[in-house]
């Protein structure tokens, strides 16, 4: 059930100085902005990009955590709820579709790229869970143009805290209900987002990029990536993995307080658009894939 083990010592000292970014890891600084993105776009021969995401194997069963509310303040013999795993492939079981995938494309000069048109990203902290609230979409996933603000809201009257890992660090709290912050993501990559406060289940993913072609793809696997500038790219299908690589155990409670996943799984895929046409690209999971991934890929 679980991978390596370490023992985490002073949790709550910790929790105080949460919102201190000084000893956090410092990204790479990033690239000098782009003034002149789109300004080579031409929606005259933009193409299309159209396919779907399936599971070729047996359906994986994935069993919820089990937790008390808050690990690092109840003792070990209190009641634990069961907790959804966030990565859990969703796979229909008729057409074997999987849903809720991201796919992007990889390689795209911004100054081609359409104008930027995805909405803003805002994380709510609810019920011991991550939204990702974009538009009208509410999940796992967020898609954030480089160099511009997320915000970030705790939605109940609990202690949070929240730290940022992959393309940006940083840690921020939320001491109570209402409570808002902001933060700048200025670095290409994938920010995955989890608790810092012993909710060790609670993750999201955030896609920092200079162009917006990312989607997920719908309840049937189905993906489409509109007014792409023709050319040649990379088609890169992206899931979490569910399964643990190791936790943390806090030294009083002796609960799980943090956890990490394996790595991603990302499948790419070389595409050409032609001028004012539709390229039509699929993908096939599966487990062996999963297991052969051994590091993760930015």
């Amino acid at each position: 059930m679980y991978g390596r083990i370490k023992i985490q010592v002073g949790v709550l000292s910790l929790l105080l100085c949460a919102g201190c970014e000084a000893n956090l890891p410092q990204p790479k600084a990033p690239v000098n902005s782009l003034t002149d993105a789109s300004s080579a776009y031409d929606v005259a021969t933009a193409g299309e990009i159209v396919g779907r995401v399936e599971w070729s194997e047996p359906l994986p069963v994935v069993p919820p955590f089990q937790a008390p509310v808050t690990p690092l303040a109840e003792q070990t013999r209190g009641p634990k709820r069961d907790w959804p795993n966030p990565n859990a492939p969703i796979v229909d079981p008729k057409n074997r579709g999987v849903g809720n995938a991201v796919v992007f494309l990889r390689g795209v000069d911004p100054r081609r790229a359409r104008p930027w048109d995805l909405d803003p990203v805002r994380v709510e902290l609810c019920d011991y869970q991550m939204h990702v609230c974009q538009g009208n979409g509410d999940g796992l996933y967020g898609f954030v143009r480089r160099g511009d603000r997320i915000e970030l809201e705790s939605k109940q009257n609990v202690f949070q805290s929240l730290q940022a890992r992959g393309a940006d660090y940083f840690a921020l709290t939320m001491p109570e209900e209402g409570t808002t912050r902001n933060r700048v993501l200025d670095h290409n990559g994938v920010v995955e987002l989890s608790s810092n406060a012993g909710q060790f289940w609670m993750r999201a993913y955030l896609f920092v990029d200079d162009h917006p072609y990312y989607t997920r793809t719908g309840g049937d696997g189905r993906f489409a990536l509109s007014k792409a500038p023709p050319g040649d790219y990379e088609l890169v299908c992206w899931m979490p993995d569910w399964r643990e690589a190791e936790h943390e155990i806090d030294a009083d409670t002796r609960l799980v307080v943090r956890m990490k996943f394996r790595p991603p799984l990302q499948i790419v895929r070389r595409v050409h658009i032609e001028p004012g046409a539709t390229a039509t690209v699929d993908f096939t999971l599966s487990m062996e894939q999963f297991n052969a991934v051994t590091r993760s890929v930015p």
